[in-house]
């Protein structure tokens, strides 16, 4: 009578292999969650691209000039020179309107160049040139990012 073993489970070899995968991944895979600076930094460019779109969006819906006010860490837009009347946040749910802001910017991120300018009742720029500001940051692996605001039309973009 022949005898048959049955194998269930996992060779050494095998268990050795998924195991030193599992130590790499981890190595390769776990800095990218822990170190969280250039995640908030990317976080803070995409802030800051909405509350410059969404000056230009009001300034079209109110048919009114739309301010934005770009300082060292922060940007908000408001209905008056130097941002003084900001625009509501339309996100806030508290009683009271929040105003619409981005910042302050992360440790190791700073916007340039520092100024005003605005958004016309038609949605474009004032001065009436291309724009760009530039978001510098110090942060390791973490590049330079840009919001560029285009002449005649006040289109937006990364």
């Amino acid at each position: 009578m022949e005898r048959r073993f049955d194998h269930r489970g996992f060779t050494q070899v095998e268990l050795v292999v998924v195991i030193a995968i599992a130590g790499l991944l981890a190595a390769v895979a776990m800095p990218r969650f822990v170190g969280r600076d250039a995640f908030d930094s990317r976080g803070f460019h995409d802030q800051a691209t909405g509350v410059v779109r969404y000056a230009q969006k009001t300034a079209i819906a109110w048919r009114r000039q739309i301010f934005v006010c770009v300082g060292a860490t922060t940007i908000t837009a408001g209905v008056a020179a130097g941002c003084g009347t900001p625009i509501p946040d339309p996100t806030a749910r508290a009683a009271t309107p929040q105003p619409l802001i981005a910042g302050p910017a992360p440790s190791g991120v700073t916007l340039s160049p520092i100024g005003n300018f605005s958004f016309d009742g038609m949605g474009r720029p004032s001065p009436n040139a291309a724009m760009t500001i530039t978001l510098n940051s110090t942060i390791a692996g973490d590049p330079a990012r840009q919001i560029v605001i285009e002449a005649e039309t006040g289109y937006v973009h990364p």
